[in-house]
């Protein structure tokens, strides 16, 4: 199959099941309300702070920078600082990705591969997946230097369509089973990772959000919305992060409520 039709395909098929039902659960560990998020998004964005270090905004691998774009538009009037954005709709493997990822950071910031800056992440879906594998060394012992990875519905144990056969490398390894998500739980990770999702997210599964032993911050999708294919445009999850990057006290507060049933 074609490269790119079988992307388009993956993409039709993610977005054609990414609406469902909502369910109206509150999180006692997340109670904000979505006109309170975007006021509080307002308010910081009126009055930015120095970001501690570099921020990289990641959309999903089929994604032409369309939640990247909604997340750095909302999160970085709220600090001052460098930051870079990209996306990976041209690559078609977890590798391909995870080149482009180091190869941007370094061009963007003036670095070198062999002396990347330590950064901070805030990536949407698959990009999740891209961030946690460049921190991982390679053979050379380059790696992205993550010292906090924000990700917004992430399917980090497997996401529940990656079953259909696409006939491309991502669809595969983001099988539960796969030897790449494998790979990814036994690695050692650095960083703080928070977790992020909505519920009802028939394309990845808020299940499959969060590592195991990771917190998951999950809010309740509104109704109409497509659970995962808005979830990068939630103030609820925006605010949030940008108060963790600006240093200031969550929205969350431990512990996570677990998913409902």
């Amino acid at each position: 199959m074609n490269q790119f039709l079988a992307r388009a395909a993956l993409v039709a098929c993610f977005a054609a099941t990414a609406c469902a039902t909502p369910r109206w659960n509150p999180n006692p560990s997340f109670e904000v309300t979505r006109s309170e998020a975007a006021a509080d998004l307002l308010r910081m964005q009126a009055a930015p702070v120095v970001s501690q270090r570099p921020i990289v905004f990641l959309a999903g691998i089929s994604d032409p920078s369309i939640s990247s774009d909604a997340m750095f538009e909302a999160i970085m009037p709220t600090l001052t600082g460098s930051s870079v954005e990209l996306n990976f709709f041209a690559e078609y493997t977890f590798d391909g990705a995870r080149q482009k990822l180091m190869r941007e950071v370094a061009t963007q910031l003036g670095a070198d591969l062999d002396h990347l800056p330590e950064v901070d992440v805030v990536a949407f879906s698959m990009g999740g997946l891209v961030a946690r594998s460049a921190a991982i060394p390679d053979a050379a012992g380059r790696h992205l230097p993550i010292r906090r990875l924000f990700t917004v519905a992430t399917p980090h144990e497997g996401a529940r369509m990656a079953g259909i056969p696409m006939g491309v490398p991502q669809g595969e390894d983001m099988c539960p089973t796969s030897d790449f998500i494998d790979r990814l739980r036994s690695a050692k990770r650095n960083y703080e990772l928070i977790c992020y999702t909505r519920l009802d997210d028939i394309t990845v599964g808020e299940e499959f959000a969060a590592p195991e032993g990771v917190s998951l911050w999950w809010v309740p999708t509104p109704s109409g919305e497509w659970s995962h294919m808005a979830a990068f445009n939630d103030p609820r999850i925006l605010a949030d992060i940008a108060r963790r990057l600006r240093g200031e006290t969550p929205l969350t507060t431990e512990p996570a409520a677990p998913l409902p049933n």
